[in-house]
């Protein structure tokens, strides 16, 4: 397994470690609370009280600058990252396997033999990209949903409160 599979292997499965062990937790909490509520019931005592919910929040237009800041700084990151791990990776060889596939593809499609043979004379020397730079290009989504947030903001930002 090369790094790149390595890297990406290491990171969903640190992240589903992360799921893992915080829903383990969550469920911990919630199995040490019913067994307190039990063992108040068997011995006829009252039940300790549930923990005070927080009031809520009052709604603000703040919200959506943190969720835009956010969703862009987190957009920006990815195509950071992916653009640095594709030019880390470098460059590799082309096999002797992929000009051959190349070139069964160009005949297929109808290329005469003397252009398959100046093809294969041609990219004896020639090297293929591991991971292209335009996978970087996903991290424009991300960057896009937190610039939609941040000119909602903006809009309400503007608008007249509502009375």
């Amino acid at each position: 397994m090369g790094t790149p599979e390595l890297v990406m292997t290491l990171m969903v499965l640190s992240a589903a470690a992360i799921i893992i062990w915080s829903l383990n937790v969550r469920y911990r909490r919630q199995e040490l609370r019913h067994k307190e509520r039990m063992a108040a019931l068997e011995k006829g005592a009252e039940l300790p009280a549930e923990p005070a919910e927080r009031p809520p929040v009052p709604w603000s237009p703040r919200v959506y600058l943190l969720r835009g800041l956010i969703w862009l700084f987190t957009g920006i990151g990815l195509a950071t990252f992916l653009l640095g791990l594709s030019l880390s990776i470098g460059r590799r060889p082309e096999t002797l396997e992929d000009r051959l596939w190349r070139a069964q593809s160009l005949r297929s499609h109808g290329a005469t033999e003397e252009e398959i043979k100046q093809y294969l004379s041609e990219s004896k020397d020639s090297v293929r990209r591991e991971m292209p730079e335009g996978v970087a290009l996903i991290g424009l989504i991300p960057m896009g949903v937190g610039l939609a947030y941040l000119i909602y903001y903006r809009g309400e930002q503007d608008r007249p409160p509502a009375v």
